[in-house]
């Protein structure tokens, strides 16, 4: 068999009909999965020299008694080989600073190493003291809840919702208000109360008589599923004082709203110190069952020491400081105190 011989060198090169054998480079390959965009891809440069695209059917066979045609092919192509890994190398780097500046999908061998990253908001709650009678001690509640919380470092907004007493208000500075209305044009009033939950949890001390308009307000505007999506979560405090009128509407609050968020039965010892009848009620035993909600003791404060707070229109740490407050009484403050943080941690539903 006779072969065509050509001077020795270099095979020769042909753009066109060998350029499907070379790999693309990956710039190449995201022009042609890319559509149509503004990008002017033409004005890159090219990540692989034009030299590296070689003729094969014009390749002629070479002997010089040691190496053959082949032998110079194969290390052709090995060189050709080394030169695509060490450009698609550098290609993927300047690929990422692309994609990153024109916004533009990276290849699926690439995407699939790029890191994801997801925005998350942190879990808030929003603690809803009721009691729905006047007189239960629910701002008494929230004062205690308000202070605990600063005790254990827990930054939370407080909302005082009594626009008519502004127990809360009074007391403590930086107090934000919100009402719920009747009034279909105002209830979007109450709505700041869900808004700042988007930054902190949220302490919300409710008025007398305002359980229909806080339950519609939930209820219409879908806020449990809402705070769903939104990792916001609604807690209710519900003080009772051990009448049976307080305990029926602990138990409508459950009927209505017992499955989408989580009571707290507040047994306020100040008001009656004796649960047991309470705890007996068929119909409360039914409930326990039913919805799994938890139970606190919020201990008796000595009357004369609240009505020595009261009067000063002071927060419980400042009437331990406070000059009008004897050794003892300032004992009995800090033993309410302290038992009144241990029924708060007991719950498990308040943590820094």
């Amino acid at each position: 068999m006779k072969f065509r011989q050509r001077k020795r060198g270099r095979p020769k090169k042909n753009v066109k009909k060998f350029s499907a054998l070379v790999p693309l480079s990956p710039l190449e390959e995201l022009k042609k999965m890319q559509p149509q965009t503004n990008f002017d891809y033409n004005s890159q440069p090219e990540t692989i020299d034009e030299s590296l695209h070689i003729e094969i059917n014009d390749l002629g066979y070479e002997f010089d008694g040691e190496s053959s045609s082949e032998e110079l092919f194969n290390e052709d192509k090995d060189s050709v080989a080394a030169s695509v890994q060490s450009e698609t190398t550098a290609t993927e780097a300047e690929l990422r600073v692309e994609q990153e500046l024109f916004q533009i999908p990276l290849p699926l061998k690439f995407a699939n190493n790029k890191e994801q990253k997801i925005s998350t908001k942190s879990p808030t709650t929003i603690h809803l003291i009721d009691g729905e009678k006047g007189g239960c001690g629910k701002s008494f509640l929230s004062r205690a809840f308000i202070e605990y919380c600063i005790s254990i470092g827990l930054d939370t907004t407080v909302v005082d919702a009594d626009i008519s007493n502004k127990d809360i208000s009074k007391i403590y500075s930086g107090v934000e208000t919100a009402f719920f209305s009747d009034d279909e044009k105002q209830a979007q009033q109450a709505d700041k109360i869900f808004d700042l939950a988007f930054e902190k949890s949220v302490i919300v001390n409710l008025p007398a008589q305002v359980y229909t308009n806080v339950t519609q307000w939930i209820q219409r505007n879908d806020l449990i599923e809402l705070g769903k999506e939104n990792s916001i979560t609604f807690v209710k405090w519900f003080v009772c004082t051990g009448g049976v009128d307080s305990v029926n509407f602990f138990l409508e609050s459950l009927e209505d709203l017992g499955n989408q968020m989580l009571h707290v039965f507040v047994r306020n010892w100040g008001m009656c110190d004796d649960w047991k009848y309470i705890d007996e009620m068929p119909e409360f035993i039914a409930a326990k069952t039913k919805y799994n909600f938890t139970v606190m003791d919020l201990p008796k404060f000595p009357f004369w020491e609240r009505n020595q707070v009261d009067r000063l229109g002071a927060t419980f740490e400042d009437a331990l400081a406070h000059h009008e407050l004897g050794v003892v009484s300032k004992q009995r403050v800090k033993n309410f105190l302290k038992q009144a943080y241990a029924a708060f941690k007991e719950t498990g539903l308040v943590r820094d």
